[in-house]
């Protein structure tokens, strides 16, 4: 692995916590309230927004970039590889023209989804156009080589014929 970008931060690690799952959980939501709530970014000189309905007294969007569904009881559950990276999703989102990452949209019924992919560190932030704002849908942590795989496809198909992606005007 090659230095990572400047303005990508270290990553949280749970085990910095010893064990300490409320103590972490604060210090992402502290991270999610810092980059999200007290000012947010754009993106290509569009707000970002989010889903702020609130549930279990955390905004819905806060919920779903630290949960992954777990494949044998459908269920939302905790993703510590998300949580220690959801501190690099601001500056992906603001650092989205750095070669480090790989860009595309894609069409989807509702309009464009953009794929922001920091794929030498496996992270991946979603993006969806909308007309007056840009909403964060989702962003993960890429820890098999299926999804992997998937994403290298999907990047040729549709990022190799945008050089950069651009909203659609």
């Amino acid at each position: 692995m090659s230095n990572p970008p400047d303005w990508l931060p270290e990553a949280l690690r749970y085990e910095d916590f010893e064990g300490n799952w409320d103590r972490f959980l604060a210090t992402v939501y502290e991270i999610f309230v810092r980059d999200f709530k007290q000012s947010r970014p754009d993106y290509e000189g569009h707000p970002l927004t989010y889903d702020s309905r609130i549930e279990n007294g955390k905004e819905a969007a806060f919920w779903h970039l630290i949960t992954s569904t777990d494949a044998t009881t459908q269920e939302r559950v905790p993703d510590l590889r998300r949580c220690e990276r959801l501190s690099w999703l601001r500056p992906s989102i603001e650092h989205a023209d750095d070669m480090a990452l790989k860009v595309w949209r894609e069409r989807r019924r509702r309009g464009f989804r953009i794929h922001l992919w920091l794929e030498e560190y496996d992270y991946v932030a979603v993006l969806a156009e909308r007309k007056r704002v840009t909403v964060l849908v989702s962003a993960f942590y890429v820890d098999n080589s299926h999804t992997r795989e998937g994403l290298r496809n999907r990047w040729k198909e549709f990022g190799e014929k945008q050089t950069p992606p651009r909203r659609a005007t």
